[in-house]
């Protein structure tokens, strides 16, 4: 291995490798803990503001076409700045990129309200606010997910991942539903300005962090700049296989956004019940993220993927030939648990032996990845559930899962538990 591709030893006062903690011992830590939670609170503030934008920009425009634009934007930011953001991350500090970029989103969002309040947006302004939005979140992605293995030690970094994820899966269970509450009850001016305080809580928390110094020549030299990332990995076919595992993944588990309003429908709930289905798959990423660590040790690291895609295959056939809720809510939680452990293991495969000098841009083709697969898989799977059936649509997910697993195959046997 060369030095440049070896990892960066971990912190003094951190574990050794054999003796990573578990999810509990890592939310107490002092320097992950204000992230998770920082984390969680900013991502839960994105889904209302997404709700109550969607509402909003609806009931202006009773169009389908405006409420898509919504999701477009939050999407297209991340997709075009990732590339430079990712090459920013390795050259400047990644926690001060993160409180920059979440001061933006938190700004963006602070306007939204005040326009909401005084009665002075408009579809155009909701728009331009949100696309503002997005950028802050396009600024803090892959420096987020560049700046974990900074924070905790190697041996903690597949727990630490996990947990991560978690923050995406709990605020989704959490924010869509307390978001039209909100709005329901008191406004999207008041949903904007729960937005704008959750991008700042997640900054506060994040200045009080203190990183250890990198070591000398550890930021990147010569010609390896936005490309490099890609340059990197065209090289390392694993970390090729572990890009394309992470599309499929995101292709699979997206009929839990797009079809549970036509299964709920079909099982002659409402709202209600879409609710129920997307706080489940939540609930069962949570259950199983604790464990990550704890399996990755015992099964390796290529392994605990490929039962993660697995279970989420499971989940989605489970759904499609579920004959009434029960079954299909627990189909879904499933579904939910298997893609914690696939996207969290393969994350951390990605992670480990990745030199920090490029894993900002790495990073960013990851995000790339799985959020660039998103509006495609909602409309395949929107055009299936229209053209076919909803069940259709669960059954091309679980293909999707399996066909993840048949990427992650040929790392089995080359990681042994760890």
């Amino acid at each position: 291995m060369r030095q440049a591709d070896r990892p960066a030893d971990p912190p003094a006062d951190r574990p050794a490798e054999d003796e990573g903690r578990g999810g509990l011992a890592l939310l107490r830590d002092r320097r992950f803990g204000p992230y998770f939670f920082g984390s969680l609170a900013s991502n839960t503030g994105t889904w209302f503001q997404n709700v109550a934008a969607i509402l909003t920009i609806f009931a202006m425009t009773r169009s389908a076409f405006m409420v898509g634009l919504v999701t477009a934007l939050q999407f297209a930011m991340q997709l075009v700045l990732a590339p430079v953001i990712g090459a920013v991350a390795d050259r400047a500090d990644r926690r001060v990129l993160i409180i920059v970029g979440q001061t933006l989103g938190g700004g963006a969002a602070a306007v939204l309200a005040l326009l909401a309040f005084l009665d002075a947006l408009n579809p155009w302004l909701l728009l331009t606010f949100v696309g503002l939005s997005g950028v802050g979140q396009a600024v803090t992605g892959p420096a987020a997910q560049a700046l974990v293995p900074n924070i905790v030690g190697r041996a903690d970094v597949p727990q630490a991942i996990a947990l991560h994820s978690l923050t995406f899966n709990l605020s989704r269970a959490i924010g869509p539903v307390a978001g039209a509450a909100t709005y329901a009850l008191a406004g999207a001016g008041t949903a904007f300005a729960v937005n704008a305080a959750s991008f700042l809580v997640f900054a506060a928390a994040l200045s009080r962090v203190r990183l250890p110094r990198p070591a000398a020549g550890a930021r990147p030299r010569g010609r390896l700049g936005v490309l490099g990332g890609l340059t990197y990995v065209r090289g390392r076919p694993e970390l090729l296989r572990c890009l394309v595992a992470v599309a499929l993944i995101g292709l699979a588990m997206e009929p839990i956004n797009t079809l549970s309003p036509l299964f709920a429908e079909g099982f002659g709930g409402g709202e209600l019940l879409v609710g129920v289905f997307i706080t489940f798959f939540g609930i069962g990423s949570a259950l199983i993220a604790g464990w990550v660590g704890r399996l990755r040790r015992t099964m390796g690291s290529g392994r605990t993927g490929a039962v993660g895609v697995f279970a989420l295959g499971a989940g989605m056939v489970l759904l499609a030939v579920s004959p009434g809720p029960v079954m299909a809510t627990a189909g879904i939680a499933l579904g939910g648990a298997g893609y914690l452990l696939a996207v969290s293991d393969v994350n951390a495969t990605m992670q480990h032996g990745l030199a920090d000098e490029v894993r900002g841009r790495v990073m960013a083709l990851w995000s790339m990845c799985f959020l660039g697969i998103r509006p495609g898989a909602a409309m395949l799977h929107g055009w299936l559930g229209d053209t076919f059936s909803a069940r259709t649509g669960a059954f091309v997910a679980a293909v999707a899962a399996i066909a993840a697993a048949v990427v992650l195959r040929p790392r089995l046997t080359r990681h042994p538990p760890r």
